[in-house]
């Protein structure tokens, strides 16, 4: 995995150096209202990271994650996944969040374009989808923004706080990025 840089971004990859930073963003209070996000010690978080692959690539599986980091100076403010499984390896779904205070700033759409280009440019998938409760208004608007198409509900598809949620499957193929990015650049550069 890379370091992406947006206008205003680095999505740094997660690994054993930055794994302590996630953690702390992961128990900010506000973060599992929409989401299951499990509650392990840091020592526990930090081994799961380091079990991760490191090497994101054509047919490459697994979950792959950034810190987001926004500010003078840069402070983490959020975080995006992108998870590839076995079962459909040219399809990827990514997840994300931000800390409350940098809700609102565009960070959650700049990061999402990064995610999705290196997707398409260096993994090669040809779908990337992406859950969400109903209720999750301004995902949403994030999902619409970046060029998803809602595709259908799916009948308990999640669990958050130990309840079985019914969520909103999105989606965009390669083909539909491929025509938004050519009608404007992604603004994103690789370090």
């Amino acid at each position: 995995m890379r370091t992406l840089h947006t206008e205003r971004m680095v999505l740094e990859p997660v690994d054993a150096k930055n794994a302590r930073d996630l953690w702390g963003v992961l128990n900010a209070p506000d973060l599992r209202k929409y989401q299951d996000i499990p509650r392990v010690r840091a020592e526990e978080f930090e081994r799961q990271v380091r079990a991760r692959p490191k090497l994101m690539r054509a047919n490459a599986t697994g979950r792959f994650e950034w810190l987001l980091r926004a500010g003078t100076p840069l402070a983490p403010v959020g975080w995006i996944s992108l998870r590839i499984g076995d079962r459909a390896p040219r399809i990827g779904e990514v997840g994300y969040s931000l800390i409350m205070e940098a809700r609102s700033h565009g960070y959650a759409s700049e990061a999402l374009q990064a995610v999705i280009d290196e997707a398409f440019g260096e993994v090669e998938l040809d779908e990337v989808q992406a859950c969400i409760v109903p209720e999750n208004v301004a995902s949403r608007r994030v999902l619409d923004r970046t060029g998803f198409r809602e595709e259908r509900m799916l009948g308990g598809g999640a669990v958050i706080r130990g309840h079985h949620v019914d969520v909103l499957l999105f989606s965009v193929s390669r083909a539909e990025w491929s025509r938004a990015r050519s009608a404007g650049a992604s603004g994103v550069m690789h370090g």
